[in-house]
């Protein structure tokens, strides 16, 4: 039977690495918060990136998607994801 860890070489078990997912949105907008919600009801660690406070991240997602950018937009493990429903989330989340 395969477990979820590794052991070291100081037998202490470690984990598998996590996903790291980046969420790029607004505080006023509705579907950057169902992304936060999610994500924190789920227990999956995230950064998120106010695009009001941060100009330079907002240019620089626009230059990523060929254009303007749409919040939210989530980074999981580089896949960039514009305005996700949260099937699409989990479906991303899963296959990583």
């Amino acid at each position: 039977m395969a477990a979820f860890g590794t052991r070291s070489p100081y037998a202490r078990v470690s984990t598998p690495p996590i996903t790291p997912v980046v969420v790029y949105g607004r505080r006023w907008c509705a579907i950057s918060q169902m992304v936060r919600r999610y994500l924190d009801r789920t227990g999956m660690p995230y950064q998120y990136v106010d695009l009001d406070l941060h100009p330079d991240a907002e240019a620089r997602l626009a230059w990523l998607t060929g254009g303007r950018v749409h919040s939210p937009i989530v980074s999981v493990d580089g896949e960039l994801l514009v305005q996700p429903i949260i099937a699409e989330l989990q479906w991303v989340l899963r296959k990583r």
